[in-house]
């Protein structure tokens, strides 16, 4: 019979961690993959000799990690890994002022460059295809009226692209920087800029894509620096203080 070691009282508030590693290491040793059961609070509980609360607060954790499924009548099932809980910490390091927009941005152009230069090299054909059509939706619109439009056609445009990656951990990063993303798309594109700007920076999506189908890994990774430097140049221009290091 499995155990955890007796704890002192002072440890007790960390069972439910304890029973929590268990559970992920049951996961290694058994090669469970996403959507395979795993064992039933009741069955961990007894296993382990721990009461079953305990079991549940671990459960709830894993839960709230993205790793668990728990629904009831059923048993426990292992998550397919998604952006959410990340994107959870982003948005709320984002709303606090402990990072930046440029702070994004940065973070953002490292993962990018990579990207774009990996995406020229292992897009589909149907990919290509999609990102000349978002490339054109962002062309067509151009003008201040179609805002929105345009910062859902840049976000597009770089959520594909990490898709194009075949690296899974670019989606996801990406996914995760999701609601930053679009908040540094919006300050990118937003109104305030002169038409000739907005032209520049459809210019530099434009290609962008262009590398990526033409499978020039180099190119697409230079016009993904050059996108960069535009959204950095405005981003400065409009908060120098995002830039300036954390206390």
């Amino acid at each position: 019979m499995l155990a955890i070691a007796p704890l002192s009282p002072i440890e007790r508030p960390t069972l439910s961690a304890q029973v929590a590693r268990h559970l992920l290491a049951l996961i290694q040793t058994e090669q469970l993959r996403p959507g395979d059961p795993v064992p039933s609070e009741v069955k961990i509980g007894l296993d382990l000799q721990v009461s079953r609360g305990s079991v549940r607060e671990a459960y709830r954790s894993l839960a709230a990690l993205g790793i668990l499924e728990i629904e009831g009548g059923r048993k426990p099932r292992l998550r397919v890994v998604d952006a959410s809980v990340m994107a959870q910490v982003f948005d709320y390091a984002l709303n606090t002022a402990q990072v930046s927009i440029a702070h994004v941005l940065e973070t953002r152009r490292a993962i990018e460059l990579q990207t774009a230069q990996l995406a020229a090299r292992y897009a589909t054909d149907a990919q290509r295809q999609q990102l000349r059509e978002l490339a054109s939706q962002m062309r067509t619109a151009h003008n201040k009226a179609n805002h929105a439009r345009r910062v859902a056609a840049d976000s597009a445009i770089h959520t594909l692209i990490a898709e194009a990656s075949a690296n899974p951990l670019n989606a996801l990063l990406l996914g995760a920087l999701r609601s930053p993303l679009e908040a540094s798309a919006a300050m990118h594109l937003d109104e305030s800029r002169s038409e000739s700007e907005l032209i520049r920076v459809i210019d530099a999506h434009e290609a962008l894509v262009e590398r990526i189908c033409a499978g020039d890994a180099i190119g697409a990774s230079s016009a993904m620096s050059y996108h960069f430097d535009l959204a950095m140049v405005h981003v400065q221009r409009t908060a120098p203080s995002t830039t300036a290091p954390p206390p």
